[in-house]
């Protein structure tokens, strides 16, 4: 199985509020950059189900959460927990996601998805649905596909191109490059390790450090 890369950020009043701060940041990882699991409740209605990625859990929040579950559906803890045990994570539904923040397999998978609609009789039929699934699951969910690396927004698919996505992958890059070096704290809090990252993802520009003295009285006090 490939290690997901995908985390969605929940709506307020959402039913997980409790135990949210047990995520850093709010953000629940996910097996999928979208919906990949159907189920029909006992009216017929069909729902679409993000699965909270049980690999990318730690026991506390795996806890946490079957607890919350059982709590709400009069389960016992321990059912809800073997349940999620034998897909992968704990279903959650499609209308508490608020957010979503992916990377190299999300973004190929969404472009798979949208080369899907694109290409599929309109509107797609059941047995198009059914194949297109049937290959995600085997390639991404039970195999090992690898996802072609993403270092800047003219890797990732122009349909799916954002100036919040090429922040995010500017922001990935000089995140990178500091973590790939042993900057003293010093060197980190001086930003000196900022100027020296920039001068490197940005070759087109060059960036130094200024201090109090190389500027005019009145433009500090400006």
């Amino acid at each position: 199985m490939t290690k997901h890369d995908t985390w969605v950020k929940l709506k307020p009043g959402n039913p997980y509020e409790s135990i949210l701060k047990l995520f850093t940041g709010g953000r629940i990882p996910v097996r999928d950059p979208f919906p990949m699991e159907r189920v029909k409740t006992t009216d017929g209605e069909q729902l679409a189900l993000w699965i909270i990625d049980l690999e990318r859990l730690s026991s506390i929040q795996s806890i946490a959460i079957a607890q919350l579950i059982a709590d709400s559906s009069g389960a016992d803890p321990t059912e809800v927990a073997s349940g999620a045990v034998g897909v992968g994570g704990f279903a959650m539904k499609h209308q508490w996601v608020d957010s979503m923040e992916c990377g190299d397999e999300g973004i190929q998978r969404q472009k798979e998805l949208a080369d899907f609609f694109e290409t599929a009789p309109q509107p797609p039929s059941t047995r198009a649905y059914t194949e297109f699934y049937n290959s995600q699951r085997d390639r991404w969910i039970e195999g090992d596909e690898v996802p072609p690396p993403i270092n800047s927004i003219e890797d990732v698919d122009p349909r799916l191109r954002t100036p919040e996505l090429e922040q995010a992958l500017k922001m990935r890059k000089i995140e990178f490059a500091i973590a790939s070096r042993s900057y003293s704290v010093f060197e980190v809090l001086s930003g000196r390790a900022m100027t020296d990252v920039l001068n490197q993802v940005d070759p087109e520009n060059s960036y130094s450090l200024v201090g109090y003295d190389e500027f005019d009285e009145d433009e500090i006090y400006e």
